[in-house]
């Protein structure tokens, strides 16, 4: 379970922050040569929840021996590809790093790529889930964490960095 708050820096749950000011201090942070210990997606469980989807991922700080837990609030989209034996063989620093950014176009792109894989149809007279996320696409930031074997893009509202 996640506790303690790691820095004053971040972000808190509830402060509204400009989402280039969040990708910026996303991009400071340093998860270069720590180990990807884990994921886990936790979907919104209605609806109307403003709180949205949440990803977690996990990591070893392996100098220091200290888990920490990147914590994304309000994710829309996720894009996960990594291949565990490249993962594996960069144990045991596999992480490369963490990089953020705003861009509308490559946020929106990344969206509609995945609409191949919804396994839904709507009515073309029919407002889609995409739909709704592009018209407030300025409201996102799309969160990357680059392991040594793949990479992990999410398109999120907010991040926190959490002691274990």
């Amino acid at each position: 379970m996640l506790n303690e708050k790691m820095s004053q820096n971040e972000p808190r749950s509830g402060d509204y922050v400009n989402p280039a000011t969040i990708a910026k201090r996303f991009h400071d942070l340093d998860f270069h040569d720590d180990t990807f210990i884990g994921m886990r997606v936790l979907p919104t469980k209605s609806r109307g929840d403003n709180t949205g989807s949440v990803v977690e991922i996990e990591f070893l700080q392996h100098s220091e021996l200290k888990a920490r837990v990147l914590r994304f609030t309000g994710c829309t989209n996720l894009r996960v590809g990594v291949d565990l034996d490249v993962l594996a063989h960069n144990l045991p620093p596999n992480t490369y790093g963490v990089d953020a950014h705003t861009d509308k176009d490559q946020m929106g792109s990344l969206m509609q790529s995945q609409t191949r894989d919804w396994g839904v149809q709507y009515a073309t007279d029919m407002s889609t889930p995409l739909d709704r996320k592009l018209d407030v696409l300025n409201e996102f930031v799309c969160f990357r964490v680059q392991l040594c074997g793949g990479i992990i893009e999410m398109i999120a509202r907010q991040y926190q960095v959490e002691a274990v």
